[in-house]
């Protein structure tokens, strides 16, 4: 079963165009222990892609940009 900053580094793969399998495990733990992480895990996944494809750029995703994108189309939401 994923967990929820699995499901972030995943959305994150997905959105750079990077594999998944391209990372070893040291390279998903450290990017997991990022602290940005734990607050992307708290979004929903629709707002992940959605902030995170108007943030990103094709091989490039700050996650500080990424999280900043989550907090604007939650603004926009509420």
């Amino acid at each position: 079963m994923l967990t929820a900053q699995d499901t972030v580094f995943l959305a994150w793969c997905r959105i750079t165009g990077n594999d998944p399998a391209d990372f070893g495990e040291d390279e998903r733990d450290a990017f997991r222990a990022r602290p940005q992480v734990g607050e992307l895990s708290r979004t929903s996944y629709a707002i992940l892609l959605h902030a995170g494809i108007t943030a990103g750029r094709p091989g490039s995703l700050p996650l500080e940009r990424w999280l900043s994108a989550v907090r604007g189309v939650e603004l926009a939401a509420a």
